[in-house]
């Protein structure tokens, strides 16, 4: 059973803290424990939306999750514009709410890839950390993985069920090196007395049997507006009550950890402002090209065991296309019918997507726009990845690779969609109309993944994470990785989140 975290008291506003953590998701809440688990005092942690409880979404039934997901979140907030939708439209988005995107996640736990750590854009010293090459006890990626096996109670990458097995069985005979998705997750009943892999959120404290108080309060509804450097070199952070009235905190150091775009806001507001300009631009901006299929085939073609639980698994990157390969098998409503989703998660070649933050109104409202590119080698990735698809199709499913419809066009149109792809697997009866797969493709920013406008040894940003006019301010989360490959962002971020308090307590 999940036990949560009891947060601290939302008392109001302190007039002075030590350490303001701006955003309560994986990155800032991730930072605040580490730091408490030092010993840290005067860590007050913000966050802009309600406290709505902390149950991940993977504890709802799998409709409710899906609505919630994708058409239903009350709390789904976007605060910029796209110049190219679909691209960073559709479900790209914050989740406003305490907990943010830790409750919406689904574990996966890889590693940036060696190469990318090795390609001379990640700071060394952090890179060799990441590698285990500088700590005594192994890499901060070591650290982080143990911490989360130890609260799954099983290391992240074991096989989780006879279907697993035998699915890795099944694949490795076709020549697939698959592997089981590291996840972190743990077994848990649902609604339904359904037994499913809930995913880790650290609102379920992840040390020892017991949760532990934290040791510092956890505000929710308190929106950061901007901040300003003020008397004695405090950090000025202005908060706008839903009364539109405003309030200001006194803080000695500021992180920002509320997901990218956000901490590009208030990065770009302070650039500006600073400069006296009433815009600022960032480049660098990199999302993961994600693209794939659903299978629904017939239980005779593929003798996957009906007994329920997980089976996930995945390929190392591809070298063609610079993506991972996952196969997940998901609940079918047929008994004779097999429903399973393939996809690719590759690297966005290009890094010329721009982010524009700009001054609108001369009351000080700030707007931020997207301007989404995608470039010849991001299409190259897209064929790529889509003749792996293809391959997929033909080999483990029977389908025609001639039949397989996805091109790079699709991608850059943004369509079809996930979810009307699934409703169309869901109602596919095989055994009336043979085996067929549904591909979809994720337009740029639908996974949550966005990174890298305030990349750490860049215009704006230090190597060691402080930002340059304000050197109070540091940002924590994907928006500072140089380069982010083909892993998904989640295990680098809890290692940063690692790495940050470990600088900050010292200081």
């Amino acid at each position: 059973m999940t036990e949560p975290v009891p947060v601290g008291p939302n008392s109001g506003l302190p007039e002075r803290c030590r350490i303001a953590v701006v955003g309560s998701g994986l990155a800032g809440l991730s930072l605040a424990r580490e730091l408490a688990d030092l010993g840290a005092d005067g860590v007050v942690v913000l966050e802009a939306g309600p406290d709505r409880g902390h149950a991940h979404k993977e504890r709802l039934t799998r409709d409710e999750s899906l609505r919630l997901w994708h058409t239903e979140d009350p709390d789904f907030h976007r605060n910029w514009s796209s110049e190219r939708p679909p691209h960073y439209v559709h479900s790209s988005g914050l989740r406003r709410r305490l907990g943010g995107r830790s409750l919406y996640w689904h574990g996966v736990c890889l590693p940036i890839e060696e190469h990318v750590l090795r390609s001379g854009v990640w700071p060394q010293e952090l890179a060799a950390e990441l590698l285990g090459e500088r700590l005594a006890g192994g890499s901060l990626y070591t650290e982080v993985a143990a911490q989360l096996a130890g609260w799954a109670e099983a290391p992240m990458g074991h096989c989780r069920s006879a279907r697993e097995r035998w699915l890795l069985a099944r694949l490795r005979e076709l020549g697939y090196p698959v592997e089981p998705t590291p996840q972190a997750a743990r077994s848990e009943r649902v609604p339904g007395r359904e037994i499913r892999q809930v995913p880790f959120t650290p609102l379920t404290h992840w040390r020892g049997p017991m949760p532990q108080p934290l040791r510092y309060p956890v505000l929710s509804d308190c929106p950061v507006t901007h901040l300003r450097t003020g008397s004695g070199g405090l950090v000025e952070v202005t908060i706008e009550r839903a009364d539109w009235s405003s309030e200001v905190l006194l803080a000695e150091h500021v992180v920002l950890a509320a997901g990218t775009f956000e901490n590009t806001r208030l990065v770009g507001r302070a650039l500006a402002e600073t400069h006296g300009q009433n815009f600022w631009e960032f480049d660098n901006l990199t999302d993961h090209v994600n693209q794939g299929f659903l299978a629904a085939v017939p239980r005779s073609a593929m003798p996957l065991p009906t007994e329920p639980g997980r089976a996930f698994c995945f390929t190392p990157v591809h070298d063609t296309c610079r993506s991972y390969l996952f196969f997940d098998v998901l609940e079918s409503p047929r008994p004779d019918t097999v429903l399973m989703c393939v996809w690719t998660m590759g690297e966005q070649a290009s890094t010329e997507s721009r982010v524009r933050v700009e001054r609108v109104s001369p009351g000080g409202q700030w707007e931020l726009r997207v301007q989404p590119t995608i470039s010849p080698a991001d299409d190259r990735v897209v064929e790529r990845q889509a003749g792996q698809l293809a391959e997929v199709a033909e080999r483990v499913f029977g389908v025609a690779r001639s039949a397989y419809s996805l091109r790079k066009e699709d991608f850059r149109e943004g369509s079809p969609l996930f979810l009307p792809q699934l409703e169309a697997a869901l109602e596919h009866d095989p055994a009336v109309s043979g085996g067929a797969v549904f591909p979809y493709v994720y337009p740029l920013g639908s996974v949550d993944h966005e990174a890298g406008t305030l990349a750490l040894g860049g215009d704006a940003v230090a190597e060691d994470g402080t930002v340059r006019v304000m050197p109070r301010v540091s940002v924590l989360g994907p928006a500072v990785f140089p380069r982010q490959g083909a892993a998904n962002p989640s295990l680098t971020t809890l290692a940063l989140a690692k790495w940050y308090a470990r600088r900050l307590g010292n200081r």
